[in-house]
């Protein structure tokens, strides 16, 4: 993987700024995405957010601090740290995998993103990283209707 000049200065300045190496980065046009150990997560996010938006402020744009994986399912995990994942499913068709994530209806918000921000971010890094595609399935749950 080669890396431009530009590239090369946002590694640079992650790393000053977070204290943290990160493993890959990927411009998006939401921002910037950098993928790190899951061990360093929490120093490059720092203490309630204070370092991301350091990084906010010096690269004038939306910063994203995910772990990196080698394993899809543990990947796509990392993505979605906040939400209640209620199943994940991976098929495989074609060479190619696809990943389906169910989530409740009180997560939809937050899986798919101001914008759709996150779900969109989610496809453009599977699809590098993995050769796959994501798709979001809402689990609506019942509600008890009292009997009279």
């Amino acid at each position: 993987m080669e890396f431009t000049g530009d590239e090369l200065q946002f590694f640079s300045y992650f790393s000053k700024i977070s204290g943290v190496e990160a493993v890959n980065f990927e411009k998006t046009d939401y921002g910037l995405v950098f993928l790190v150990h899951k061990q360093d997560l929490g120093r490059a996010i720092g203490k309630h957010g204070s370092t991301l938006q350091k990084l906010r402020n010096t690269f004038k744009q939306n910063i994203f601090v995910f772990a990196d994986s080698d394993d899809l399912d543990t990947f796509v995990h990392n993505l979605f740290n906040n939400i209640n994942i209620l199943n994940l499913e991976i098929r495989e068709a074609m060479g190619e995998k696809a990943v389906f994530l169910i989530v409740d209806e009180a997560s939809r918000g937050l899986a798919i993103g101001k914008r759709g921000m996150r779900i969109k971010i989610a496809k453009q890094l599977l699809k590098k990283k993995f050769s796959s595609t994501i798709s979001i399935k809402i689990r609506r749950n019942a509600i008890d209707i009292p009997s009279n």
